[in-house]
C-alpha cells in the first residue's frame, strides 16, 4: 500500500514493533484481527568499529539471541497469519554512527554479515531489513550510495527471502534518508519516521510534518514511530490521523528495551482490535 495521494479513506493495516530483549505476548497477538500486517523488528544488527571509530561493516546481533531465536520466529509465523520478522541494521546514538572505513569494503561486509545472520541463525526465515542509523558522519552521497547498494543486493538476492525494506529517518538526518529514497525509491517499501523523540510541538505542526513526509516519500508508505509510553501530544496526533483516515499504520518503539506489553493507547490490543 502506498501513501501516494494521501487524501483520506486509508485503513490502518500495518503494525510494526521494535523488539530487543523481551518477547511481546504472541498468544494475545494471534487472537487479533487477521487483516493486519504485523512486523517484528529485531534491533539491532550493529557493526564493529576500528580504533579510529570507523565502521567496519561487520554486523552482529545485539538483541537477545536466546529470546529471539529461530524457534521464536517459527512460533510467530505459525500463530500470526500476516507476521513478518525484520532485522534492523544500525543503532541509536553516537555509539553506532554510519561512518564507513572504506565504502566498497563496508558494503561487501554488511551484505555478507547480514546473510550470515539470516542463514546461520534463522535458516532464511527473515522477511526484511530496516535501516536505522540515527547518526551519520559521512556525506549524503556516501550514505545513499552505500546503503542503496546494500538494500538492492539483499532485496534481490534469490537465496534470501527479503520482501520488505524500511528506513527510519529522524529530524536530524532526514535529508540523508530522503536522498537515499530518491535514488532507490523502488527498493524501499516503508518509511518509518521517528516522531517519538521530537521536541514538543503542536498538533498542527505534527500533522503538517506528516503530510510533508507523505508528499516527499510519495511512492512509499509513511508510518510514524511512536513511544510505547504515552505522550499526550503524540497520542492526540495519532488519534487525529486515525479519525481522518490518514494513517496506514504505526511503529512502536519501547523506551526501556523490553516489550512485555505496549501500554496506554498504543497497546497492541487497543490499536488493532479497535480499528
Amino acid at each position: 500500500m502506498s501513501s501516494e495521494g494521501n487524501n483520506g479513506n486509508i485503513d490502518f493495516t500495518i503494525y510494526r514493533q521494535y523488539v530487543h530483549d523481551i518477547s511481546p505476548p504472541i498468544n494475545n497477538i494471534s487472537k487479533l484481527q487477521d487483516d493486519k500486517q504485523i512486523d517484528f523488528i529485531l534491533r539491532f544488527a550493529s557493526e564493529e568499529y576500528d580504533v579510529h571509530g570507523k565502521g567496519t561493516g561487520n554486523l552482529h546481533p545485539t538483541w537477545d539471541l536466546e529470546e529471539f531465536n529461530i524457534e521464536w520466529v517459527k512460533k510467530v509465523k505459525e500463530r500470526i497469519r500476516n507476521a513478518r520478522v525484520v532485522i534492523s541494521i544500525g543503532g541509536v546514538g553516537s555509539e553506532f554512527p554510519f561512518d564507513p572505513i572504506e565504502k566498497d569494503i563496508w558494503v561487501y561486509k554488511v551484505i555478507e554479515s547480514t546473510k550470515r545472520i539470516v542463514h546461520d541463525l534463522y535458516d532464511n526465515l527473515i522477511d526484511g531489513i530496516d535501516i536505522h542509523y540515527d547518526v551519520i558522519k559521512s556525506s549524503k552521497d556516501e550514505f545513499s550510495c552505500s546503503i542503496g547498494r546494500v538494500i538492492e543486493k539483499l532485496k534481490y538476492d534469490t537465496n534470501l527471502s527479503i520482501n520488505v525494506v524500511s528506513i527510519a529517518p529522524n529530524e536530524l538526518v532526514q535529508s540523508y534518508y530522503l536522498d537515499l529514497f530518491l535514488e532507490k525509491l523502488y527498493f524501499i517499501d516503508l518509511v518509518d519516521y521517528q516522531f517519538y523523540n521530537l521536541k514538543p510541538q503542536t498538533l498542527k505542526q505534527l500533522v503538517e510534518l506528516y503530510q510533508k513526509l507523505v508528499h516527499e516519500y510519495n511512492v512509499a508508505t509513511v508510518l510514524p514511530i511512536v513511544s510505547s509510553h504515552k505522550v499526550p501530544i503524540i497520542t492526540e496526533f495519532i488519534q487525529y490521523l486515525l479519525q481522518k483516515k490518514l494513517l496506514p499504520g504505526a511503529v512502536v518503539w519501547d523506551d526501556h528495551n523490553s516489550t512485555v506489553g505496549i501500554i496506554d493507547s498504543f497497546s497492541i490490543e487497543n490499536v488493532l482490535q479497535n480499528l
